[in-house]
C-alpha cells in the first residue's frame, strides 16, 4: 500500500543551524596531499577535546557485492599513514565480508572492495569525506596494535562472532563465551566484563594485561587507500567551502588535483 502524502511524520527537525567556520580561502591554502591536510585538521580536532570528544569516530560505508545494498556504521580511526586511513575489525563481520568478498581472510589479498569514510567535527564545523579501495594491514602491524589494546578488548575480539546472530538471544550466552576465552588464555574470570576503571592498565586487572594473546586469524587491520578526498568547511547561508582532491585509482605517484565544488 502506498503511503499517504499527508501521513503524520514520526519525527521532524525545525531548527536551521548556522555554520561559521573560518572556511577554506583557496586551493593554495591547502596541503598538496590530502593525507597531510587531513592530519592538520585531525590534530586541530584532537587539541579541542571539550568540543570534539572523539575525533577518531568515522562513518564507514560498504556495499554488498551481490545485492548492491549499502551499509553504514561508525568505527574508530587508529592511524593515518602515507598510504591511507587505518582501522581494525573482525574480517568475518558484515563490513569485513563486504570489504573482502573473497572470504579468504587468512590470505594476503592485495586489495579489497571500495569503501567510503566520513568524519564530522560538529563544534569545528568541519567535515572530511574519503573514497578509496581497501587493503589488509600486514599481520606484524596488526599484532603490534592488538598487543596495545586492553586485555578485555583482546578477549572480546576472540569471543564475539561479530555481526552473527546469538542463538539464544541472551547476554548470558555472550558472557559465557567471554569466560571460555578467559580460561583458554589463563586470564582471571571477569577481566573482560569488569569496569574499564578496574581492568585498565592502572586497575586491579593490570596483571592480566601482560598475558600474551595472539591475534585471532579472523581479525586485523584495514587500510582505506584514497583516490578521492573532500574537505568541507561550514559557512553562513549554506554557502560552504568544499574542496575535492582526486587522482586516478592506483596511481599513488601522481599529483593530486584540487577543485572547489559548489556548496
Amino acid at each position: 500500500m502506498q503511503a499517504s502524502a499527508s501521513a503524520k511524520p514520526l519525527a521532524t527537525v525545525s531548527n536551521h543551524e548556522t555554520y561559521l567556520s573560518q572556511g577554506i580561502p583557496s586551493a593554495d591554502s591547502l596541503a598538496p596531499n590530502p593525507l597531510d591536510q587531513f592530519s592538520q585538521w585531525f590534530h586541530l580536532a584532537q587539541s579541542r577535546p571539550d568540543d570534539v570528544p572523539e575525533p577518531e569516530a568515522m562513518s564507514l560505508s560498504t556495499v554488498d557485492a551481490e545485492t548492491h545494498i549499502p551499509s553504514t556504521r561508525v568505527v574508530l580511526l587508529k592511524q593515518v599513514d602515507p598510504r591511507g586511513f587505518v582501522f581494525y575489525t573482525n574480517y568475518s563481520s558484515r563490513k569485513g565480508r563486504e570489504l573482502f568478498p573473497d572470504g579468504d581472510y587468512e590470505a594476503e589479498s592485495p586489495r579489497g572492495a571500495y569503501a567510503s569514510l566520513a568524519f564530522y567535527w560538529r563544534k569545528l564545523h568541519l567535515s572530511v569525506r574519503v573514497v578509496g579501495r581497501v587493503e589488509r594491514v600486514d599481520r606484524a602491524t596488526t599484532q603490534a596494535y592488538f598487543d596495545s589494546r586492553p586485555v578485555g578488548s583482546r578477549i572480546g575480539a576472540w569471543a564475539s562472532d561479530q555481526s552473527s546472530v546469538l542463538p539464544t538471544g541472551s547476554r548470558e550466552e555472550l558472557e559465557q563465551r567471554v569466560r571460555d576465552v578467559e580460561r583458554r588464555f589463563g586470564v582471571p574470570e571477569g577481566t573482560a566484563t569488569g569496569s574499564a576503571v578496574d581492568v585498565g592498565p592502572e586497575g586491579k586487572g593490570s596483571a592480566a594485561q601482560e598475558t600474551h594473546i595472539p591475534v585471532p586469524p579472523f581479525w586485523g587491520g584495514i587500510r582505506v587507500v584514497p583516490f578521492e578526498v573532500e574537505f568541507w568547511a561550514g559557512r553562513e547561508s549554506r554557502l560552504h567551502d568544499r574542496y575535492r582532491y582526486t587522482r586516478k585509482e592506483g596511481d599513488e605517484d601522481a599529483s593530486w588535483k584540487i577543485e572547489r565544488l559548489c556548496p
